[in-house]
Protein backbone atom coordinates (compact mmCIF):
# COMPACT_ATOMS: atom_id res chain seq x y z
CA UNK A 1 0.00 0.00 0.00
CA UNK A 2 1.68 3.14 -0.69
CA UNK A 3 2.95 4.68 1.88
CA UNK A 4 0.77 8.14 1.73
CA UNK A 5 -2.04 10.18 0.75
CA UNK A 6 -4.49 7.04 1.53
CA UNK A 7 -8.00 6.41 1.52
CA UNK A 8 -9.20 4.18 4.35
CA UNK A 9 -13.22 3.76 4.48
CA UNK A 10 -14.25 4.06 7.89
CA UNK A 11 -16.98 1.25 6.68
CA UNK A 12 -20.87 1.45 8.05
CA UNK A 13 -22.22 -1.87 9.70
CA UNK A 14 -25.03 -2.94 8.25
CA UNK A 15 -27.92 -4.36 10.16
CA UNK A 16 -31.19 -6.15 8.93
CA UNK A 17 -34.70 -4.25 9.38
CA UNK A 18 -34.64 -6.33 12.85
CA UNK A 19 -31.34 -4.39 13.48
CA UNK A 20 -29.91 -7.63 13.21
CA UNK A 21 -26.43 -7.95 11.92
CA UNK A 22 -26.43 -8.43 8.07
CA UNK A 23 -23.73 -10.78 7.23
CA UNK A 24 -24.60 -10.76 3.53
CA UNK A 25 -25.08 -7.44 3.39
CA UNK A 26 -21.94 -6.73 4.85
CA UNK A 27 -19.90 -8.60 2.79
CA UNK A 28 -21.72 -6.85 -0.16
CA UNK A 29 -20.82 -3.57 1.39
CA UNK A 30 -17.32 -3.76 1.86
CA UNK A 31 -17.10 -5.26 -1.60
CA UNK A 32 -18.24 -2.22 -2.78
CA UNK A 33 -16.19 0.25 -1.22
CA UNK A 34 -12.97 -2.15 -2.03
CA UNK A 35 -14.36 -1.82 -5.89
CA UNK A 36 -14.65 1.64 -5.64
CA UNK A 37 -11.09 2.50 -4.83
CA UNK A 38 -10.42 2.53 -1.12
CA UNK A 39 -7.07 1.53 -0.01
CA UNK A 40 -8.63 -0.13 3.31
CA UNK A 41 -11.11 -0.71 5.54
CA UNK A 42 -11.52 0.68 9.03
CA UNK A 43 -13.78 -2.11 10.36
CA UNK A 44 -15.96 -1.93 13.53
CA UNK A 45 -15.45 1.62 14.44
CA UNK A 46 -17.49 4.23 15.42
CA UNK A 47 -19.29 4.77 11.74
CA UNK A 48 -19.37 1.44 12.46
CA UNK A 49 -21.36 1.51 15.67
CA UNK A 50 -18.65 -0.28 17.58
CA UNK A 51 -20.42 0.99 20.75
CA UNK A 52 -23.94 -0.85 19.75
CA UNK A 53 -21.98 -4.32 18.84
CA UNK A 54 -21.49 -7.03 21.29
CA UNK A 55 -17.68 -8.67 21.07
CA UNK A 56 -19.08 -11.63 18.88
CA UNK A 57 -20.81 -9.67 16.47
CA UNK A 58 -17.34 -7.07 16.13
CA UNK A 59 -15.58 -9.86 15.55
CA UNK A 60 -17.27 -10.99 12.60
CA UNK A 61 -17.39 -7.50 11.19
CA UNK A 62 -13.54 -7.59 11.40
CA UNK A 63 -12.99 -11.25 9.74
CA UNK A 64 -15.43 -9.97 6.88
CA UNK A 65 -13.17 -6.82 6.58
CA UNK A 66 -10.21 -9.24 6.57
CA UNK A 67 -11.38 -11.47 3.68
CA UNK A 68 -12.32 -8.33 1.47
CA UNK A 69 -9.37 -6.21 2.54
CA UNK A 70 -6.78 -8.76 3.55
CA UNK A 71 -4.57 -8.00 6.42
CA UNK A 72 -2.64 -5.29 5.04
CA UNK A 73 -6.03 -3.00 4.03
CA UNK A 74 -7.81 -3.62 7.42
CA UNK A 75 -7.18 -1.50 10.41
CA UNK A 76 -9.76 -3.64 12.66
CA UNK A 77 -10.84 -1.23 15.48
CA UNK A 78 -10.21 -3.01 18.85
CA UNK A 79 -10.87 -0.34 21.21
CA UNK A 80 -13.35 -0.85 24.28
CA UNK A 81 -13.91 1.24 27.78
CA UNK A 82 -11.61 -1.25 29.69
CA UNK A 83 -7.97 -2.96 28.81
CA UNK A 84 -9.45 -5.92 29.81
CA UNK A 85 -12.24 -6.17 26.59
CA UNK A 86 -9.56 -4.52 24.60
CA UNK A 87 -7.13 -7.18 24.99
CA UNK A 88 -9.61 -9.82 24.36
CA UNK A 89 -10.56 -8.17 21.06
CA UNK A 90 -6.93 -7.97 20.48
CA UNK A 91 -6.05 -11.03 20.68
CA UNK A 92 -9.08 -12.30 18.68
CA UNK A 93 -8.45 -10.05 15.61
CA UNK A 94 -4.81 -11.44 15.24
CA UNK A 95 -5.51 -14.49 15.65
CA UNK A 96 -8.16 -13.82 12.24
CA UNK A 97 -5.39 -12.77 10.35
CA UNK A 98 -5.51 -8.93 11.58
CA UNK A 99 -2.33 -7.13 10.93
CA UNK A 100 -3.02 -3.51 11.72
CA UNK A 101 -5.16 -2.71 15.18
CA UNK A 102 -6.57 0.29 16.43
CA UNK A 103 -8.28 0.94 19.37
CA UNK A 104 -9.76 4.26 20.91
CA UNK A 105 -8.87 5.36 24.30
CA UNK A 106 -10.39 4.26 27.30
CA UNK A 107 -14.06 6.07 27.00
CA UNK A 108 -17.07 7.34 29.27
CA UNK A 109 -14.83 8.02 32.10
CA UNK A 110 -11.66 9.83 31.07
CA UNK A 111 -8.40 8.29 31.72
CA UNK A 112 -5.67 10.17 32.96
CA UNK A 113 -2.18 10.04 30.79
CA UNK A 114 -0.29 7.33 32.37
CA UNK A 115 -3.61 5.13 32.73
CA UNK A 116 -3.91 5.67 28.49
CA UNK A 117 0.27 4.69 28.17
CA UNK A 118 -0.87 1.33 30.11
CA UNK A 119 -3.98 0.64 28.34
CA UNK A 120 -1.30 1.09 25.02
CA UNK A 121 0.99 -1.37 26.50
CA UNK A 122 -1.18 -4.16 27.54
CA UNK A 123 -2.50 -4.00 23.63
CA UNK A 124 1.07 -4.28 21.92
CA UNK A 125 1.25 -7.02 24.22
CA UNK A 126 -1.86 -8.43 22.96
CA UNK A 127 -1.33 -8.04 19.46
CA UNK A 128 1.72 -10.36 19.49
CA UNK A 129 3.87 -8.54 16.79
CA UNK A 130 0.75 -7.04 14.87
CA UNK A 131 0.58 -2.98 14.60
CA UNK A 132 -1.32 -1.29 17.07
CA UNK A 133 -2.72 2.51 16.13
CA UNK A 134 -3.91 4.67 19.27
CA UNK A 135 -7.14 5.90 18.12
CA UNK A 136 -7.63 9.30 19.81
CA UNK A 137 -11.40 11.21 19.81
CA UNK A 138 -11.91 13.46 22.93
CA UNK A 139 -15.42 14.67 21.92
CA UNK A 140 -16.52 11.02 21.66
CA UNK A 141 -14.21 9.11 24.75
CA UNK A 142 -13.70 11.91 27.09
CA UNK A 143 -10.22 11.52 27.45
CA UNK A 144 -7.72 13.55 26.62
CA UNK A 145 -3.96 12.81 25.12
CA UNK A 146 -1.84 15.91 24.24
CA UNK A 147 0.68 16.03 21.20
CA UNK A 148 3.43 15.51 23.58
CA UNK A 149 2.24 12.06 24.76
CA UNK A 150 2.94 10.67 21.44
CA UNK A 151 6.21 10.01 22.53
CA UNK A 152 5.03 7.59 25.26
CA UNK A 153 2.76 6.09 22.86
CA UNK A 154 5.76 5.36 20.41
CA UNK A 155 7.93 4.22 23.56
CA UNK A 156 4.97 1.85 24.41
CA UNK A 157 4.80 0.07 20.84
CA UNK A 158 2.20 2.21 19.47
CA UNK A 159 2.79 2.56 15.58
CA UNK A 160 0.43 5.26 14.89
CA UNK A 161 -2.41 7.56 15.78
CA UNK A 162 -5.80 8.14 14.26
CA UNK A 163 -6.95 11.92 15.33
CA UNK A 164 -10.45 12.74 15.27
CA UNK A 165 -12.77 15.55 16.00
CA UNK A 166 -9.43 17.89 16.23
CA UNK A 167 -9.42 21.31 14.42
CA UNK A 168 -6.38 21.62 11.29
CA UNK A 169 -4.15 23.68 14.11
CA UNK A 170 -4.28 20.83 16.62
CA UNK A 171 -3.77 17.60 14.21
CA UNK A 172 -0.85 19.96 12.52
CA UNK A 173 0.19 19.89 16.63
CA UNK A 174 0.39 15.97 16.70
CA UNK A 175 2.12 16.01 13.36
CA UNK A 176 5.08 18.26 14.88
CA UNK A 177 5.39 16.20 18.23
CA UNK A 178 5.00 12.48 16.23
CA UNK A 179 8.29 10.71 16.71
CA UNK A 180 10.20 9.74 13.32
CA UNK A 181 8.50 6.52 11.77
CA UNK A 182 5.12 7.29 13.50
CA UNK A 183 2.01 7.28 11.08
CA UNK A 184 -0.85 10.13 12.04
CA UNK A 185 -4.32 9.70 10.16
CA UNK A 186 -7.15 11.71 9.79
CA UNK A 187 -10.74 11.35 10.86
CA UNK A 188 -11.31 14.93 9.01
CA UNK A 189 -12.92 13.55 5.55
CA UNK A 190 -12.78 17.70 4.78
CA UNK A 191 -8.79 18.28 5.87
CA UNK A 192 -7.76 15.23 3.61
CA UNK A 193 -5.77 17.56 1.27
CA UNK A 194 -4.27 19.58 3.84
CA UNK A 195 -3.48 16.74 6.07
CA UNK A 196 -1.04 14.90 3.17
CA UNK A 197 0.48 18.69 2.57
CA UNK A 198 1.04 18.94 6.29
CA UNK A 199 2.97 14.93 6.33
CA UNK A 200 -0.09 13.04 7.19
CA UNK A 201 0.03 9.34 5.93
CA UNK A 202 -4.10 9.72 5.15
CA UNK A 203 -7.87 9.95 5.78
CA UNK A 204 -10.06 7.49 7.52
CA UNK A 205 -13.37 8.69 6.02
CA UNK A 206 -16.73 7.67 6.83
CA UNK A 207 -18.02 9.96 3.55
CA UNK A 208 -16.05 8.29 1.14
CA UNK A 209 -18.17 4.67 2.30
CA UNK A 210 -21.37 6.84 0.61
CA UNK A 211 -19.31 8.79 -2.21
CA UNK A 212 -15.89 8.03 -2.91
CA UNK A 213 -15.09 9.51 -6.00
CA UNK A 214 -14.23 12.68 -4.92
CA UNK A 215 -11.64 11.33 -2.71
CA UNK A 216 -10.13 8.95 -4.67
CA UNK A 217 -9.57 12.33 -7.06
CA UNK A 218 -8.30 13.69 -4.74
CA UNK A 219 -6.09 11.22 -3.44
CA UNK A 220 -5.26 11.04 -7.11
CA UNK A 221 -4.11 14.51 -7.50
CA UNK A 222 -2.02 14.42 -4.01
CA UNK A 223 0.11 11.44 -4.91
CA UNK A 224 0.40 12.81 -8.82
CA UNK A 225 1.58 16.24 -7.14
CA UNK A 226 -1.29 18.20 -9.04
CA UNK A 227 -2.66 20.93 -7.37
CA UNK A 228 -5.17 22.01 -9.88
CA UNK A 229 -6.81 18.49 -9.28
CA UNK A 230 -6.50 18.93 -5.77
CA UNK A 231 -8.00 22.21 -6.20
CA UNK A 232 -10.84 20.78 -8.33
CA UNK A 233 -11.74 17.99 -6.41
CA UNK A 234 -11.87 20.00 -2.94
CA UNK A 235 -15.20 21.20 -3.37
CA UNK A 236 -16.65 18.09 -4.35
CA UNK A 237 -15.68 16.09 -1.05
CA UNK A 238 -16.93 19.31 0.77
CA UNK A 239 -20.63 18.81 -0.81
CA UNK A 240 -20.07 15.03 -0.36
CA UNK A 241 -19.30 15.50 3.33
CA UNK A 242 -22.57 18.44 3.52
CA UNK A 243 -24.74 15.69 2.24
CA UNK A 244 -24.40 13.72 4.37
CA UNK A 245 -24.46 16.31 7.66
CA UNK A 246 -20.89 15.92 8.42
CA UNK A 247 -20.63 12.11 8.64
CA UNK A 248 -23.81 11.75 10.76
CA UNK A 249 -24.23 7.42 10.93
CA UNK A 250 -28.35 7.90 9.96
CA UNK A 251 -27.70 10.05 7.01
CA UNK A 252 -24.56 7.87 5.95
CA UNK A 253 -26.85 5.04 5.74
CA UNK A 254 -29.55 6.75 3.75
CA UNK A 255 -26.87 7.73 1.49
CA UNK A 256 -25.58 4.01 0.69
CA UNK A 257 -29.67 2.72 0.28
CA UNK A 258 -30.29 5.41 -2.18
CA UNK A 259 -27.76 3.55 -4.41
CA UNK A 260 -28.71 0.12 -3.79
CA UNK A 261 -26.21 -0.57 -1.03
CA UNK A 262 -26.43 -2.39 2.14
CA UNK A 263 -27.47 -0.19 5.18
CA UNK A 264 -30.46 -1.00 7.42
CA UNK A 265 -31.48 0.61 10.13
CA UNK A 266 -29.24 2.49 12.84
CA UNK A 267 -28.76 0.77 15.76
CA UNK A 268 -27.30 4.04 18.20
CA UNK A 269 -29.18 7.14 18.39
CA UNK A 270 -29.42 9.33 15.54
CA UNK A 271 -30.49 12.55 13.80
CA UNK A 272 -33.82 11.83 11.62
CA UNK A 273 -33.75 11.63 8.26
CA UNK A 274 -35.93 13.67 6.41
CA UNK A 275 -37.27 13.88 2.88
CA UNK A 276 -34.96 16.83 2.28
CA UNK A 277 -32.24 15.14 3.08
CA UNK A 278 -32.93 12.20 1.26
CA UNK A 279 -33.21 14.85 -1.93
CA UNK A 280 -30.52 16.09 -1.54
CA UNK A 281 -28.45 12.49 -0.90
CA UNK A 282 -29.55 11.39 -4.09
CA UNK A 283 -29.32 14.34 -6.22
CA UNK A 284 -25.32 13.82 -4.42
CA UNK A 285 -25.15 10.92 -5.32
CA UNK A 286 -26.06 11.41 -9.49
CA UNK A 287 -23.64 14.47 -9.64
CA UNK A 288 -20.77 12.54 -7.80
CA UNK A 289 -21.71 9.07 -8.41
Amino acid sequence: MPAHAQVITAAPTPFTADEELDRDGLAALLTAVRDRGADGVFAAGTTGEFTALDDDERLEVLRAALDVFGPEGTYAHVGAASARQAERLTAAAVAAGARRVAAITPHFLPAPADAVVRYYERLVAAADGAEVYAYLFQARSTTAVAPEALRALADAGVRGAKISGESDASVAAYLGHAPEGFTIISGNDVSFGELIRSGGTGVVSGVSSVFPRPFIALRDALRAGDSEAAAAAQPLVERAVAAVKGGSIAHLKAGLRVQGLPAGPVRISGDAVTDADLRVLQETADALG
